[in-house]
């Protein structure tokens, strides 16, 4: 017997005998006693379908970025998402647009939220609302960008120094003597990276002090200014240590308009290897930033904070190396 059959006889919607007998509609006086007695003479027998148990949500975690118009961080995003897709991770971006207040904004909103983690790459010094997330034992990671916090936290960076130290050795060895140095902000990455150059000069006996330094924004634009600042030194140098990519690119690819040969007559060295990196002419000899290795230990650190809540903060450090191609050049082949 059917449940169509049941409600022909009972001369009631087939819809009405089955909501009744799942229990979602209440049938009273002769309604009622029709369907019971088609029930009886039909023998029809309910069996009751096993309840679906709802899909289990997965954990969806925030990431913080300062940007998304710069490549490093595009990529690095793009990074993160991915190794959290493979830990079964939801994700949402929030972008900062560089502004402090931004970051701090969003880190307050993940937890509002309740969003189950937080990876933070943020380029402030320092950002209160991260301690206050710590103190809340919300599971969060800082990526990237050291922060001066009063609370220690999870954290995921890359060796700059080693990688700064790796590039400028280079170039010495390379037997340039005047080497300057190129930055944006001056964060804290910023200022490992210059760290290591100030080492490597000083132990080839080269006065850092006495070499081009120029500091300004993580833009191609930049890159395009300090070239013409660099041309127009006094003493100026003959090659360049790039503390940033997308600086480097700006700076090759004005080199042309100012005919000015790279490697010839200034060799560069940069640092990420963004994608455009073994684009330009001629391609960029740089530090390749980790950056598939730094998101991968970024989500599983997150993963181990959100199951174990307060556990003691952990740091990892992600070795760097160089990607060697046709921007730097030995002073043997520098023209005079």
């Amino acid at each position: 017997m059917s449940i169509q059959q049941v409600a022909k006889s009972a001369a009631v919607a087939p819809s009405t005998v089955s909501r009744y007998l799942n229990g979602t509609l209440v049938l009273k006086g002769e309604t009622k006693e029709r369907v019971d007695a088609a029930l009886e003479s039909t023998g029809y027998v309910h069996r009751p379908r096993a309840k679906r148990t709802p899909p289990k949500r997965s954990p969806i975690v925030g990431i913080i970025v300062p940007e998304l118009t710069n490549p490093y961080f595009a990529v690095l995003a793009e990074e993160l998402i991915a190794a959290a897709d493979q830990q079964s991770l939801s994700t949402v971006i929030f972008s900062a647009t560089n502004l402090p207040g931004n970051e701090r904004q969003y880190v307050e909103l993940a937890q509002r939220l309740s969003l189950n983690g937080l990876l933070y790459l943020g380029t402030t010094f320092r950002n209160d609302a991260l301690d206050e997330a710590i103190r809340a034992n919300f599971p969060l990671v800082v990526v990237d960008e050291p922060q001066d916090s009063e609370l220690e936290t999870n954290t995921v960076f890359q060796d700059d120094y080693s990688g700064a130290f790796q590039a400028v050795s280079y170039l010495v060895g390379q037997g340039h003597r005047d080497i300057g140095f190129i930055a944006g902000s001056n964060m804290r990455t910023t200022q490992d990276r210059l760290r290591a150059y100030v080492d490597v000069l000083r132990q080839n006996g080269i006065d850092p002090d006495q070499q081009f330094r120029g500091t300004g924004s993580f833009t191609e634009e930049y890159g395009a200014t300090v070239l013409a600042q660099i041309m127009a030194s006094e003493r100026r140098p003959t090659a360049v240590f790039v503390a940033s990519d997308i600086i480097a690119v700006g700076l090759i690819v004005s080199a042309s308009s100012m005919r000015i040969r790279i490697p010839s007559d200034l060799s560069v060295v940069g640092y990420d290897d963004i994608p455009a990196a073994h684009h330009l002419t001629p391609p960029l000899t740089t530090v390749r930033s980790p950056l598939p290795e730094m998101a991968r230990a970024a989500v599983d650190l997150l993963v181990e904070a959100m199951k174990h809540p307060g556990m003691q903060p952990r740091h990892v450090v992600v070795p760097v190396g160089m990607v060697i191609r046709d921007s730097a050049t030995a002073m043997s082949h520098v023209t005079a």
